[in-house]
């Protein structure tokens, strides 16, 4: 089963020292942003992934 930490839908990123500004991240804060990739479907889980029944509908309004 493939765990994710966080995942962020925007990133909004600048050079020379200005902040890094992610959009749509789960996380509190001020939480630091260790380390960005991009996303590429290769990066993705390998072949299906498999969730706990009823997770679908727990987590239906997550990000509401």
């Amino acid at each position: 089963m493939t765990s994710q930490l966080c995942g962020v839908g925007r990133l909004l990123a600048h050079r020379r020292g200005v902040p890094v500004r992610p959009r749509g991240l789960d996380a509190i804060d001020g939480t630091p942003v260790i380390d960005i990739k991009p996303y590429m479907s290769e990066f993705g889980p390998r072949g299906p992934l498999r969730q706990p029944q009823g997770a679908t509908e727990l987590m239906k309004h997550y990000w509401d």
